[in-house]
């Protein structure tokens, strides 16, 4: 609710702002460095052993992650611009809940909440952005639509859940995690606001939604030799935040 309301926030200060004859000019070029922070609406379906055994109600969970930003934005046009999202990679937590007791199968059928490993992402997203104000505004709010790209690396399990698999389906390898890039779409709404209308200084705050679906695959060998694969499908879609300074060429 927080995110929303934020984003609501800044759309209605985008949309109310004053209208003039144009507003950045065109060709003018904004960088801006920041500190950003992924906060997932995660999502996932029922994790599935080599396609076939589904395990009910189990689930991955992306925590929170942070990261140094970088955005940018080249005005092609007066009141239309396109942006950049990038960014240092962000590194997640990963969480697995659900999976069926080994101990006492019987009175406690499933674990609660317990560490499956840890990733890092990035999310580099281009959005059509649109600027409302005018140029002679020290304040200049914007909204964006466009793309998502998002690769993963460094995907790691972690010893509680390489412990699972050891006791529980007889590993006997080290368990290797996979997660697909994905594309989606992407929103976003920020604010520039300039130290002075003479200055090329600014402070920037953003918002990003992004669509992220991707298929998280989990792999190790059994006792006899054979691979077990466990895969589920995972819809991340964070929303992105962001507070830093630019300059504008």
């Amino acid at each position: 609710m927080k995110a929303v309301s934020l984003a609501v926030a800044l759309l209605a200060t985008a949309l109310g702002a004053p209208q003039c004859l144009a507003d950045y000019e065109q060709g003018n070029i904004i960088v801006r460095l920041g500190y950003g922070w992924v906060q997932p609406e995660d999502d996932s379906d029922w994790l599935q052993i080599d396609g076939s055994v589904r395990l009910p109600d189990t689930q991955v969970y992306v925590d929170d992650g942070d990261s140094a930003t970088i955005t940018a934005t080249w005005l092609f046009a007066d009141h239309f611009g396109l942006g950049l999202l990038a960014a240092l990679p962000f590194e997640h937590d990963l969480d697995v809940g659900g999976l069926p007791d080994p101990v006492e199968p019987i009175d406690n059928p499933a674990l609660g909440r317990v560490p499956l490993g840890s990733l890092e992402q990035l999310p580099p997203t281009l959005t059509v952005q649109w600027f409302p104000v005018c140029k002679e505004s020290w304040v200049q709010p914007y909204v964006g639509f466009g793309v998502n790209f998002t690769t993963f690396m460094d995907e790691d399990v972690s010893t509680v859940a390489q412990g699972y698999f050891e006791d529980v389906l007889g590993a006997v390898s080290r368990a290797d995690l996979d997660v697909d890039d994905s594309w989606g779409l992407a929103g976003e709404v920020g604010i520039d606001i300039l130290f002075g209308q003479n200055s090329s200084w600014l402070f920037n705050a953003a918002v990003w939604y992004l669509d992220i679906d991707t298929e998280a695959k989990i792999s190790f060998r059994d006792q006899n030799s054979n691979w077990v694969r466990i895969t589920t499908d995972v819809d991340v879609d964070p929303w992105v935040y962001s507070v830093g300074l630019g300059y504008k060429f």
